[in-house]
């Protein structure tokens, strides 16, 4: 039975949104209608998510989002409902409407009779593959619902690593950005009012005044210029970033700068182990569970890495070796691979792998924000403290004349 997203007024004439499940469009209507509901617009969940899709907006899914309707399914089918009734009881709780919506678009996939796996992959809203292999053999091995806790869980940790490398970027990106607009409204504005009164002395400034002037007046002259040129260079850095070729040399660039290269290769590395170590651990094939980690990796140039890992595991060879060829990861991964192939728990030794690098992620990055907050907040206070000298330091030497 299809989902309709609609946009209607009520008894007081305010315009509302929602989903509705009906046979068709004209039984949507009849639906609304009983709800005292006066469609404004109507339209098929699939038709609208697909909407966005064609133009360029692609119904994305926020990995916490899906984390929590994962744990809400999975607690429950624990307390005994089928899986349809813990799906409505979820869109009648949904916290949002985009929640809503991507729930109802599954449960019309249910209801036509199709499996929670087939639901997930036609669903118009992308969900990871990993997710998707995992509900599989959680259907298959009647275990669906500890599947979707440990599914909720890697989601929630592989989320709040990319978070945590975000966070570490934005605040010193924050506090630049708005140093560099303090002071270029010093230079456009409140400095030449300022420095006009020292043109008619006839007095020799002091150097850090002539320097200030100087940054001042070509602020003045080219600095809308220069803003136009940065603006349209990254426009075309994003363009040229379209072409998988060039965005994976870029990606390979990252892994090379020094932090940044080290951070990005750790949180990559710790959602591979995550998630190739949960899908073993819940009965998905080597080789399958291999191509679907692959495609949790963002960075295109260890994605490749990946990709060749899996080729050599296709062609006989052991995960460790194919490591060790591709070079990827440190030596503790590729040790702690060679313990769990040995011993046959490599799904456990693999998520020990994501935890030790999860934490030492996490840890580099309080460090790099514990150093760089005060070296940053003395950097910019020099640059203010310049700036306000060479105002204050003609005033001061045209006072002792006075």
């Amino acid at each position: 039975m299809p989902a309709f997203d609609y946009s209607a007024y009520n008894s007081a004439g305010k315009l509302v949104d929602g989903v509705v499940t009906a046979d068709s469009e004209r039984h949507a209507r009849r639906l609304l209608k009983e709800k005292d509901l006066l469609p404004s617009t109507l339209a098929e969940v699939s038709q609208t998510a697909g909407a966005r899709i064609r133009r360029g907006r692609e119904a994305r899914v926020n990995n916490f989002d899906l984390s929590l309707l994962l744990q809400q399914q999975a607690i429950l089918i624990q307390s005994g409902l089928p899986l349809e009734d813990a799906l409505r009881m979820t869109i009648e709780q949904a916290e949002t409407d985009k929640q809503r919506r991507m729930v109802e678009s599954w449960r019309s996939e249910i209801v036509e009779g199709r499996s929670f796996s087939e639901a997930l992959r036609r669903s118009p809203y992308k969900i990871p593959p990993a997710v998707i292999a995992g509900i599989g053999v959680g259907e298959e091995s009647g275990h669906l619902d500890r599947v979707m806790l440990r599914l909720a869980e890697d989601l929630e940790t592989s989320a709040e690593n990319r978070k945590t490398v975000t966070r570490a970027l934005i605040y010193p990106a924050t506090l630049v950005g708005t140093s560099i607009l303090v002071v270029a409204i010093m230079m456009v504005w409140v400095v030449p009012k300022i420095t006009a009164i020292f043109a008619s002395s006839n007095r020799e400034l002091p150097f850090i005044t002539q320097v200030v002037i100087g940054l001042s007046e070509f602020t003045q002259q080219y600095g809308l210029y220069l803003l136009v040129a940065i603006i349209a260079s990254l426009v075309a850095f994003a363009r040229l970033l379209r072409d998988p070729v060039r965005r994976q040399r870029w990606h390979e660039l990252i892994l090379n700068v020094p932090g940044l290269g080290r951070w990005t290769r750790m949180a990559n590395i710790a959602d591979w182990s995550r998630s190739l170590g949960v899908l073993l651990n819940n009965g998905v094939p080597a080789l399958a569970a291999l191509k679907i980690s692959s495609a949790v990796v963002n960075n295109l140039y260890l994605r490749s890495k990946m990709e060749a890992v899996t080729e050599s595991m296709r062609r006989g060879s052991s995960l460790q070796k194919a490591l060790e060829e591709q070079q990827v990861g440190s030596g503790f991964l590729i040790h702690m691979v060679g313990s769990g192939e040995a011993s046959s728990e490599l799904d456990k030794m693999l998520m020990r792998v994501a935890d030790y690098y999860s934490l030492r992620l996490a840890n580099a990055i309080e460090v790099f924000l514990k150093l760089i907050n005060p070296i940053l907040i003395i950097f910019m206070g020099m640059i203010i403290l310049s700036v306000v000298a060479a105002v204050m330091l003609p005033i001061m030497d045209m006072n002792n004349m006075v």
